[in-house]
């Protein structure tokens, strides 16, 4: 019986709670071997199953792209005390870690020589998963970012001649990387602003050298903050072209206060209800004070609904278990900002074997009111959308946005 549970929670694991988070993905190796231990960064999840449930004390088997890369680190357990050892399992040299009674992974990476690495892990239940790749390449080099000369051209920026950059509601902007000496098909860019690593890299192809060719998030900067944006080259073997690029200055002025015109939605749109909890608030229809005026035990002005999905054919909704990010977005003559809440999927339909669940989302009414619109007769702006992961993650994905206007008094 305890056999067939733990059968039953390793065929449904959630695989996106097996990528893993590297803390520090860019490490400079020491002139000489590291041998105080001081030099390391800590790799964490935590494994779930599809209803976001924890799973405990299961082992899973972590492993590297390539066999020498992995050879090349040193890895340590949760306390970072005790070094785990490499294992070969079929074919792969590896190491295996178990989660904990809360479903934890701990391990500690170290280099061991002045010599670079690009280390592509990737973790996996075996005979249960394949192999999932973590959220970022750590790379290990060999001159930190004070010491390397600056060599290679300014990256540009497409449409943008210096001073203030703005977004004009897309995610990302256009970056393009003049030919280099030496370049090949494989190197690495890695993009710094003010000598922090964005966690924004990507092999070159050298036929894509000279043109606007790359996408890079805008939100790499801060907001009305000077930014020195530059990057540096690594080579596949990690060695570091001990060159950096020319920084290009400017500040980031931010973007519209509503959802990113240019993802992919896959999701359907949100159902937006009065502060009743029973009328639904087509999409653009004005929010007023009557809308939002019901007394209700969350104090809530609004409420909106997502459905999620038991059916994996059914891909316009969101699986069961997993945690969702709504955004509010308000734009009016008195305020403007984003809220975003952040709840999780129900893992049980709404009826006895049925495939649907929903989540209610209360909107706190404080939100909502002192929302006035325009002397020119014009309402303010609201929109709602959702999205699984965060915008910096790889495989983020979207909800359909639902658009309003918004006149309230305070």
């Amino acid at each position: 019986m305890v056999e067939n549970m733990k059968n039953n929670e390793l065929n449904n694991i959630d695989l996106h709670s097996l990528k893993l988070n590297i803390e520090k993905p860019f490490l400079t190796v020491p002139l000489k071997p590291n041998q105080d231990n001081k030099l390391f960064t800590k790799v964490t999840t935590n494994v779930k199953d599809k209803n976001g449930i924890s799973i405990p004390n299961i082992t899973v088997f972590i492993s590297s792209e390539s066999n020498s890369a992995i050879k090349d680190v040193r890895i340590y357990d949760k306390d970072n005390e005790n070094e785990i050892p490499l294992q070969l399992e079929n074919g792969a040299e590896g190491f295996f870690v178990k989660t904990g009674n809360d479903g934890n992974i701990i391990f500690f990476i170290h280099p061991i020589k002045t010599l670079p690495v690009v280390l592509h892990l990737y973790a996996q239940v075996l005979n249960y998963t394949n192999q999932v790749p973590a959220n970022d390449t750590l790379y290990i080099v060999d001159s930190t970012l004070e010491n390397m000369a600056v060599k290679y051209e300014r990256p540009n920026i497409l449409g943008f001649f210096g001073g203030d950059l703005s977004s004009n509601g897309d995610k990302k902007f256009l970056v393009e990387i003049e030919k280099y000496e030496n370049a090949s098909t494989g190197d690495y860019i890695l993009f710094f602003v003010n000598d922090h690593y964005t966690r924004v890299s990507l092999q070159v192809r050298t036929e894509s050298l000279g043109s606007y060719s790359i996408s890079v998030p805008y939100e790499i900067f801060d907001k009305n903050v000077q930014s020195h944006f530059y990057y540096v080259i690594v080579r596949p073997s990690g060695d570091i072209t001990e060159s950096k690029s020319v920084h290009m200055d400017l500040v980031y002025k931010g973007r519209p206060n509503r959802p990113w015109k240019d993802v992919t939605r896959t999701y359907d749109m949100c159902k937006v209800y009065d502060s009743s909890g029973n009328n639904l608030i087509e999409k653009y229809h004005v929010i007023n004070d009557d809308t939002i005026s019901t007394s209700n035990p969350e104090n809530a002005g609004l409420f909106v609904k997502i459905t999620g999905t038991n059916d994996p054919t059914d891909t316009s909704k969101v699986p069961f278990g997993t945690e969702i990010i709504l955004n509010l977005y308000i734009t009016s003559s008195t305020r403007s900002f984003i809220q975003p809440f952040t709840h999780r999927m129900p893992t049980n339909p709404d009826d006895a074997g049925g495939k649907t669940a929903t989540l209610t989302i209360p909107i706190p009414h404080n939100l909502l009111n002192n929302n006035l619109g325009y002397t020119n007769g014009n309402e303010g702006l609201i929109f709602f959308d959702y999205q699984i992961g965060s915008d910096f993650d790889p495989d983020v994905a979207y909800g359909n946005c639902w658009q309003g206007n918004i006149d309230t008094y305070p």
